[in-house]
Formats: structure tokens, C-alpha cells, sequence
């Protein structure tokens, strides 16, 4: 018999929405041999000149933990500037102006909690540049316009997004340049006085493939003169109409998942169950158990670790969740302990949040067999014209994964390998 009292403790430490930050990234971070946290520590100090980099990886891979590491490496070679994205802007309606605004402010915002004084002439050449986005034909509100009252304002507005808040007035975008143009500025002044800046760009990984696409197509994004690290959405990274864009930024990195099964010599998916990546997986949950002493030391049977480790896919927010959810269902069958009953019931339950279209089945086949993306598209009744892979990418129907000697791979997420196994059953004129 167990109660929530036996199963709270664990259900608060697997949180699949959470990043680790500050003791839980010490106490419960695995290291992991694809972390691009090494090579942009390297990469940032030989550029004398300000670099631009991008971070792709699926949703729940882990990116913002690594981005946090990243920051601890840096903060005493760079005044780190970081810039949360899907908390201060619209989740569903951004595009790049939000974006530059949010990014100018959050510097200003970082350098004056550092202590630095904003030199009053800079101070009001933003100032002047920022209300003209700010209020437009609006009341201010009397008296003389400062700074925190302005950033109050923006703030607002920038949670609805500049499009919709001026699609009836002038266009925000002529603005965008001069903007830019001040918080440079500003960057150089602090820059003679401080260590460089490293401004890292969380959370645009959310958005929706053509949203992200028309975003960093702009070569705005570019154009402040601050080392730079955006995070973008996996589907972007291999999409063939973002291979353009993407030579403005000096270099792309990925962060794959962990491997949970091999690749054959070209590539290829196989089952083999690789015991490197396991283990990885497996200790991510074990760190966590460690922490509530020896009466959860066991908590979950092997078969059952395996298992959830297997079917997560090396994804680490689905590893989480699925970890947490066997809880839930521990829970209700007055369990002490994680069998591979229960295990196979919590994976059931995520399962149901995933959609597969018919159109998807040829596509999820071809990767599966092939290991390789395909460029093949679909005219959808929603969304026009869409290359079906950046699809399978977006909602994690493929995952990624890199191999030190064969290279780059893609399979379908493991959770879903019974549904390709019945419509192949169906299909059988498929090779």
C-alpha cells in the first residue's frame, strides 16, 4: 500500500516543464557527450567581433538546461544577458520586431541591475526611439518620459504583439533600424567599461515552423553588435527553405537526443538497444531518487527504467514526464514501487496525447527504414503546402540523433512504433 504522502516527494521531482537551474542543475544534471556547451564556450572566445549563433534541437531536448550551463561557464568572461521570449512576448502572435525590442530592453534592464549608468545622452536617444514604438499617436500621459515607465509600457505591449497593436497606424518596422542603431550604442559604451556582452535567447524553439521561419529570415536579428545565441525550432533547422537564412548566422548547433537505439554503418535505424545513451537516461532518474535517501532507491523495478527510458526516446522532458506520470499511476493502484505494468500504463497515457495523420504513415516509414529525412510534401486543407518531415519534426513524430562516427540520424519517436507496425500491416505493398 502507498499514499500521496509515499509518491509526493518523487512527483515534485520530476517536473517535465522545468528547466534545472542553479542547485537542481547541479545536484541532478547528467552529462552528455552531444552537449554544445564546450564548442560555444570555444567558439565565443576566439570571435573578436560580435558572433551570432543558433541552437536547434526538439522541444523538451533539453536546450535550455544547457543554455543555463552555458551562462554559469561564461559569467566571468561575459556579462550575460539573458532574454526569456516566451514570457514576455505573445505566445502564438511574434515576429522579429518584437523580438529586437524585447532583446534591446532586457540588455538596458541587465547592465542597470549590474550597477552600470546609462549616459544621459544614450539614455535619451532611447528613449526618443523606443516611445516612438511605445505610444505612436497615443497620450503618454504627461510630464517627462523616463525609462521604467517606458519599459512598463512596452512590456505590455509587446505581450500582444506589435502587429496587432498597430495594423491601423504606421508600421512599427522603420523604427526597428533606429532602434537597433541606439542599442548599439549603448552596447559599445558598456562594452569600454565591462566585459563583452552574451546575450542568449530563450524559448523561440515554441513557435510554430512559418512563424519562426519568417522571423529569422529577417536580417534584423543580426544586426546588434553583441555576441548572440538564439534557439530555434528543430523543424527550421532541416527545412530547405531556411538553408538561405541560415548563412547569415556564423554557425548552427544541434543538441540530439540520446541515443536509446543503435544506428547500423549508412545510418540506419536498427533495434539494438544502445547502453550508452540507457545509461545516461537511467541516471537522469536515479540522480533524482538519490536525493530522497534509500526508501526510494529502488523505486522503480530495471524492466520498468528501461523501458520508460526506451520509449521517451532520449527526449529529456519526456523522460521526465513519463517518470512522472508512472507516479501518478503508481498512485492509483496503491503501489510502492514502478513494476512494468505500471510502466507500460503511464506510456499508454502519454501516448494518447500524440496525433498521427494518414499522410504521415509513408513519411514515418521512409525515415524508419532509411534513417533520412525526405523533402516529399502535402497540400493540407489548414495549413497549404507543407513539407511533411519539418511536420514529423515540429511535433516530434522523428526524432534526431548524431552518431561520432556515421553522423547525423532521424527515426520515428519510439512510442509510436506499434502504430507503423499496424499500418504497415495494412499497407503491405509498402517496401
Amino acid at each position: 500500500m502507498s499514499d500521496i504522502s509515499f509518491w509526493k516527494p518523487v512527483y515534485q521531482f520530476f517536473k517535465p516543464e522545468e528547466p534545472l537551474i542553479k542547485e537542481e542543475l547541479r545536484d541532478f544534471y547528467v552529462r552528455r557527450d552531444n552537449s554544445p556547451v564546450d564548442s560555444l564556450v570555444n567558439l565565443l572566445a576566439m570571435e573578436d567581433s560580435a558572433a551570432k549563433f543558433l541552437l536547434a534541437g526538439h522541444r523538451g531536448s533539453g536546450k535550455t538546461t544547457e543554455l543555463r550551463r552555458l551562462e554559469q561557464r561564461c559569467m566571468s568572461e561575459y556579462t550575460v544577458v539573458w532574454v526569456d521570449t516566451d514570457t514576455y512576448l505573445d505566445k502564438y502572435d511574434i515576429e522579429y520586431a518584437d523580438v529586437v525590442v524585447l532583446i534591446g530592453i532586457t540588455i538596458v534592464q541587465r547592465l542597470g541591475k549590474l550597477g552600470w549608468k546609462l549616459p544621459r545622452k544614450l539614455e535619451q536617444d532611447l528613449l526618443e526611439s523606443l516611445a516612438k514604438v511605445t505610444y505612436q499617436d497615443k497620450v503618454t500621459g504627461g510630464g517627462q518620459l523616463q525609462l521604467p515607465k517606458l519599459f512598463q509600457d512596452l512590456g505590455g505591449l509587446l505581450k500582444v504583439g506589435f502587429d496587432r497593436e498597430t495594423k491601423k497606424t504606421r508600421e512599427v518596422r522603420p523604427a526597428l533600424s533606429e532602434i537597433i542603431a541606439k542599442v548599439n550604442a549603448i552596447i559599445a559604451a558598456a562594452e569600454a567599461d565591462k566585459p563583452k556582452l552574451l546575450v542568449i535567447v530563450d524559448g523561440l524553439d515554441r513557435k510554430d515552423y512559418g512563424i519562426a521561419l519568417k522571423m529569422f529570415s529577417s536580417s534584423l536579428l543580426t544586426d546588434l553588435n553583441c555576441h548572440l545565441v538564439y534557439v530555434i525550432p528543430i523543424s527550421l533547422r532541416y527545412s530547405p527553405a531556411f538553408r538561405q537564412p541560415m548563412q547569415s548566422f556564423d554557425k548552427c548547433l544541434d543538441l540530439t537526443n540520446i541515443p536509446v537505439f543503435k544506428c547500423d554503418d549508412n545510418a540506419r535505424p536498427t533495434t539494438q538497444p544502445d547502453p550508452v545513451g540507457r545509461h545516461i537516461l537511467t541516471t537522469v532518474i536515479e540522480k533524482r531518487l538519490q536525493k530522497l535517501g534509500d526508501t526510494y532507491k529502488n523505486l522503480f523495478q530495471p524492466d520498468a527504467l528501461e523501458l520508460l527510458c526506451e520509449k521517451s526516446g532520449g527526449v529529456m522532458r519526456d523522460l521526465v514526464r513519463l517518470a512522472r506520470t508512472s507516479c501518478e499511476v503508481a498512485l492509483q493502484k496503491n503501489a510502492n514501487q514502478v513494476d512494468l505494468t505500471i510502466a507500460q500504463e503511464a506510456i499508454q497515457e502519454e501516448h494518447r496525447t500524440y496525433s498521427i495523420e494518414d499522410y504521415h504513415f509513408e513519411e514515418l516509414d521512409k525515415v524508419h527504414r532509411t534513417g533520412k529525412l525526405t523533402t516529399n510534401s502535402f497540400d493540407s486543407p489548414k495549413n497549404g503546402k507543407v513539407v511533411i518531415c519539418d511536420e514529423l519534426l515540429h511535433y516530434k513524430l522523428i526524432l534526431g540523433y548524431q552518431d561520432r562516427k556515421y553522423g547525423r540520424w532521424f527515426d520515428i519517436n519510439p512510442i509510436l512504433l506499434e502504430d507503423l507496425e499496424r499500418w504497415r500491416g495494412t499497407n503491405p505493398t509498402n517496401p
